[in-house]
């Protein structure tokens, strides 16, 4: 298209494909003020606005005042689209400056453009304006430097044959008052719910008699039945456009666009001067939805003229110019090339003004009133920047300057703990330096693309930190100016009716060679990611600060070794023909057979019993599962199935609510959420499950891969299968950091634009908690591994082993610490209900055959224990899952072997029952004590030849049943004792327990299949805060030849274990003796406590003394106090 905007090949040298080579920037030095403005125009800037902008115009030499900018608007999308290298100067006029003083008459004027892109096309005489969907203002930077800036110079008028009166003129309307989905980048105005007219006056005037009118109206409707808009002209009817009817399922289009342009004589349509064009909508009462008006074009030929104070026309034709105005104070600007505009000279009569062309070249012209300038709408000061020049960094930190300092707080870690180069950038600098200010994704990504470009094999990370919204320009919600400051916008798609194929990414920043970046959003056009790119939806500094903290404490507390770094939780939904089921029980079949270090812990919900509520069916113990897991710790918890911002599944498997209550903080999981719009982080309406998980300062996720919009369960599993693909592989021996397995995960498992969906709410630089050495077997009873070595019943094994460094292929002989051994029989074949559809078969090594701890010395281990005899006696392979952390919990490592398990040894009789130690919250615990509601039971167990901790359903776990009717299975609260297969100690908490009597049942086995069991009776008062009350003490006066004093309380904690403080002080408030006594059970309301003084009541001089006690409950830990006074008589 032949277009207006000319002065790209004017300035070509100015122009380069994201150039390689780098030069500083302009706003490397100097002192520079960023001004805002929203239309196009002349603008001025007298000595009080230079002055409001923080210049000393004393100091000023008019000759070195300088404007920089762009005239464009959006930056291009595709890579190898030119575009401006930096910010380019512009030339303006200053009145005054010849004395190279700024007085305060002085001033300078300039041109500028609105954010918005207006081409016409002269072959086809048509318009297209580009709304600027990022920005509504344009910007300037404005300086005064050390030599002499670029001036707008004279352009004499020439004489022609022809005359030339008229030229092609538009007139635009478009409002974004609402997104329809809250996806996309298209936004709709008025909306329209009945037949009435809504007008809009579009202010053209001067039109040529007879000319041909263009009225283009584009409109959207979301109605589930055929309607109608009808256009109308200064009253009289123009044309209808009719638009066919939405559906009613889920995911179908939420609206139908039509855009449609008609043609029609300037007469009779216009008479008055007036171009108000009405809009009516037109729908069947019974349907449901409204119409939205999207935009209005007018294209119209106009009489050149100065309409108001300033007028924009163009030509591609020579001739003498004929210009309209009887204002005697004007100027003409030739702004064809805007870089190098040229002051029109003219001639000037009362009625007109007249210049003349000679060249047949598209020009472009502004002509203006002296008396009347625009006036910048903001202006403000620019700090030196230069991020073109900075080193390639390993990882950009794209942030707020109101977080800088938490950014920078991540980036020293990772500079020096993990060898990482970081750069930390905010996304005004990128603007100021790539977009000439304003707000442009392509910015973010030419700035990627810069540093790539220089060194494409040393760019890997980019973690953008801070929230974003669909809601570029801030229009639908209010929000604080922190949270607008802190937002990074992310790509919207074109697409912005359909709920499924419109979508949210952050993936465009990482589309960095030459021949992308346009993406067409098709199968055809898809894009290749370059780096790994994670979120951090941080909205507050607060949030910034904690999301930081969890990084560096994941990463470095001691607190946070554990076996949970060996576990993946994978979650399914019920229902759809069991497709989430076989979903996660294919991905953990890769686990499986391949990563075989890794527990798996399969939580489908049918295999969980469903409840049927008001609301709908829920899954309680599914959910406690969930929640169970979370608490316990896993390294992955992946889901499968339906969901949305609030949660999972149908039956509420997960909620909000959940998320929020997770403290979590030594375990924190990445989260793998293959499910509708978990992730939705760019509403600004709501904050979804995801968000919630990721910014929970408690514990919550580490990170997650998750979903922004709506998914297909087929694309799920490709990019679910390509994660488990990538996750677990390492490089020269070192694992993947999170970034690097995002960005594989998303080249594999690309499928067309709608796996763009899953976004990385996380840092992509830091590495998920794998264990960092291999534990290895290396005998069995003394005898080296075979791959036949059989665990049969009742069977007395030992197996030893070393810590190994796989890297090296070296023992780590300093390694020394705790090793911690489960010990399974072979996988069981489960069996879902069948809640919502036919029962899904898997299978799952559930039954557990003995857990203990042992401990390594110089790297090296060995444990023992007695196979039970409750075993599947069928000879298969058992798994043997391993895990150490050393004595200083900096170092982890973990193992697995896989003996096989089945038949019976040679043994001998044991009929010898376990020896059972049961209590509720103390050893002092007798029948009938009373405790809180939340009591927690605690059982030593032991047996020479092993405790049965079998959980295969044969009646042989070990239990604890409540009133006769509550049946808990203890194994998950089971704690093996160190280096010991013979005895450990069961902890289990009670919460909630009503007022009354109350007894508990115990009962366990050994290996050998005998029991033992104990009941506990026990009444529950409910908790109450203490209080104290009638505290006195004695004798009062102390004398001289007292021995003790005596401290009566009457309090509520009957039954508690009690810990008393009590401090003496003297007149002036000053410490004299202090005094802290535990008792146990205490059982009566009222407790005497006795300090014994002996000899050194003489050192209690005579005197007033203020005593303070303290109680505290051990048992239930509420506290309270009192005092009192006490006299000493010597």
């Amino acid at each position: 298209m032949k277009s207006s905007t000319i002065y790209i090949s004017l300035v070509f040298i100015l122009i380069c494909n994201l150039c390689k080579g780098q030069n500083a920037s302009v706003l490397s030095k100097g002192k520079w003020v960023k001004i805002g403005i929203t239309q196009t125009g002349v603008y001025k800037l007298d000595a009080a606005y230079l002055q409001k902008a923080g210049f000393n115009i004393s100091e000023i030499n008019p000759q070195n005042i300088k404007i920089y900018g762009d005239f464009k608007g959006m930056l291009p999308q595709a890579n190898n689209a030119p575009r401006l290298a930096d910010l380019v100067e512009n030339s303006i006029y200053v009145e005054g400056e010849a004395d190279t003083k700024f007085d305060n008459k002085d001033y300078v004027l300039f041109l500028a453009k609105s954010p918005h892109q207006v081409d016409f096309d002269y072959t086809k005489k048509k318009f297209s304006v580009k709304t600027n969907i990022y920005s509504d203002t344009a910007f300037y930077f404005l300086t005064v430097s050390d030599s002499k800036g670029l001036r707008i110079k004279d352009q004499n008028t020439a004489e022609a044959t022809k005359y030339v009166t008229s030229y092609y003129d538009y007139a635009y309307y478009e409002k974004d008052l609402i997104n329809l989905i809250q996806s996309g980048r298209e936004w709709y105005g008025e909306d329209f719910y009945d037949s009435q007219e809504k007008t809009f006056d579009l202010k053209l005037s001067g039109l040529m008699k007879d000319s041909v009118i263009s009225v283009t109206a584009s409109m959207m409707a979301g109605v589930n039945g055929n309607s109608s808009f009808k256009v109308r002209l200064n009253g009289l009817d123009v044309g209808s456009q009719s638009i066919a009817p939405v559906g009613t399922a889920t995911y179908d289009y939420k609206g139908q666009d039509s855009t449609k342009t008609y043609l029609i004589k300037s007469t009779p349509y216009i008479g008055n001067g007036e171009f108000k064009v009405g809009v009516s909508f037109n729908k069947n009462s019974s349907f449901s939805g409204a119409g939205y008006l999207n935009y209005l074009l007018a294209e119209v030929q106009r009489d050149i003229a100065l309409y108001g104070n300033q007028t924009l026309f163009r030509c591609n034709d020579s001739g003498n110019f004929i210009v309209k105005t009887t204002n005697p104070s004007v100027k003409i600007w030739d702004i064809s090339n805007p870089f190098q505009i040229k002051n029109q000279l003219f001639n000037q009569n009362s009625q007109q003004v007249l210049f003349g062309l000679q060249s047949k070249e598209e020009r472009e012209f502004i002509i203006f009133s002296t008396n009347d300038y625009l006036v910048p709408l903001t202006i403000r000061v620019v700090p030196n920047q230069n991020i073109r020049n900075i080193d390639v960094p390993d990882l950009v930190i794209l942030c707020s300057e109101l977080i800088r300092d938490q950014a920078e707080r991540l980036a020293d870690y990772r500079r020096k703990e993990n060898n990482l180069s970081v750069a930390v950038v905010s996304p005004e600098q990128i603007y100021n330096e790539y977009s000439s200010g304003k707000q442009d994704i392509s910015a973010i990504r030419d700035f990627m693309k810069s540093l790539y470009d220089r060194n494409p094999a040393k760019l890997k990370y980019l973690l953008l930190f801070g929230d974003a919204s669909v809601d570029y320009k801030k229009r639908s919600v209010v929000i604080s100016k922190t949270t607008a400051d802190m937002y990074i916008p992310v790509y919207e798609s074109r697409e912005s009716l359909h709920p499924i194929l419109s979508y949210s990414s952050d993936d465009y920043y990482g589309f960095l060679s030459d021949l992308e970046g346009e993406w067409p959003e098709n199968d055809s056009g898809d894009h290749t990611l370059n780096i790994g790119i994670g979120r951090l939806p941080v909205k507050f500094p607060d949030e910034a600060k904690a999301m930081v903290d969890k990084l560096l404490h994941y990463e470095t507390s001691k607190n946070v070794l554990g076996d949970w770094r060996t576990k993946i939780a994978f979650v399914a939904d019920n229902g759809d023909n069991n497709i989430h089921q076989e979903d996660a029980d294919y991905f953990s079949q890769i686990i499986k057979n391949n990563y075989k270090n890794y527990q798996t812990d399969k939580l489908y919900l049918d295999a969980y019993p469903l409840i049927s509520l008001p609301a709908g069916q829920r899954s309680p113990l599914a959910n406690q599962a969930i929640n169970n897991a979370i608490s316990q710790g896993v390294l992955i918890m992946n889901y499968n199935g339906h969901g949305a911002e609030s949660g999972w599944s149908e039956e509420q498997i997960l909620t909000t609510n959940d998320i929020s209550n997770w403290t979590n903080y030594d375990n924190m999981p990445l989260m793998l959420t293959a499910t509708c719009q978990f992730g939705r982080y760019d509403d600004p309406n709501q904050v979804s499950g995801a968000e919630l998980a990721i910014l929970n300062a408690k514990g919550g996720a580490i990170g997650l891969l998750t979903t922004t919009r709506p998914v297909y369960q087929s694309t799920n599993h490709i990019l679910n299968s390509s994660f488990y693909e990538t996750a677990f592989k390492s490089r020269n021996g070192v694992m993947l950091r999170l970034g690097e397995i995002i960005q594989k995960t998303k080249n594999l498992g690309v499928s067309g634009v709608i796996n763009r969906n899953f976004t990385l709410l996380g840092d992509p630089s830091m590495q998920l908690a794998y264990p960092k050495e291999n534990l290895v077997v290396t005998t069995i009873n003394g005898k080296p591994l075979t791959g036949k070595d059989t665990l049969k019943a009742l069977s007395k094994v030992t197996f030893e082993g070393m810590v190994f460094d796989e890297a090296t292929q070296t023992e780590v002989k300093n390694f020394n610490g705790k090793l911690q051994v489960k010990v399974f029989d072979k996988e069981n074949n489960l069996t879902t209900l069948g809640g919502k559809g036919s029962p899904f078969a898997y299978q799952a090594f559930n039954n557990v055959l003995f857990e203990g701890t042992s401990t390594i010395t110089n790297g090296k281990y060995s444990f023992s224990f007695v196979v039970p005899k409750d075993i599947n006696y069928q000879v298969g392979n058992g798994r043997i899952y391993l895990y150490a952390q050393n004595n200083e919990q900096t170092l982890d490592a973990s193992g697995k072997v896989e003996p096989l398990v089945g038949g019976a040894a040679v043994f001998n009789p044991d009929n010898n029952p376990p020896k059972l130690l049961a209590y509720l919250n103390s050893k002092n615990f007798k029948d009938n004590s009373v405790t809180d509601s939340n009591p927690i039971l605690y059982a030593e167990i032991s047996d020479e030849n092993g405790l049965n901790l079998a959980t295969n359903g044969l009646g042989h776990e070990m239990t604890a049943v409540l009133n006769d009717t509550a049946k808990y299975l203890l194994k998950p609260y089971f704690i093996p004792a160190a280096d010991s297969f013979q005895s450990g100690i069961i902890t289990m908490p009670f919460k909630g327990l009503p007022a009354g009597d109350h007894q508990l049942t115990i009962k366990i086995w050994d290996t050998y299949n005998n029991s033992t069991q104990q009941t506990l009776r026990f009444k529950v008062i409910p908790d109450q805060p203490n209080q104290l009350k009638n505290v006195y003490c004695f004798p009062n006066p102390l004398s001289g030849a007292d021995n003790s004093l005596f401290f009566n309380l009457e309090h509520n904690r009957q039954g508690d274990d009690l810990t008393v403080s009590i401090a003496l002080y003297n007149s002036q408030g000053k410490l004299i003796k202090q005094f802290q006594d535990t008792q146990y059970r205490v059982n009566q309301p009222i407790t005497q406590i006795e300090w014994s003084l002996g000899g050194e009541s003489q050192k209690i001089p005579t005197g007033m003394y203020i005593y303070t006690i303290f109680v505290k409950s051990l048992t239930s830990g509420y506290q309270s106090s009192g005092t009192g006074r006490l006299i000493s008589v010597r």
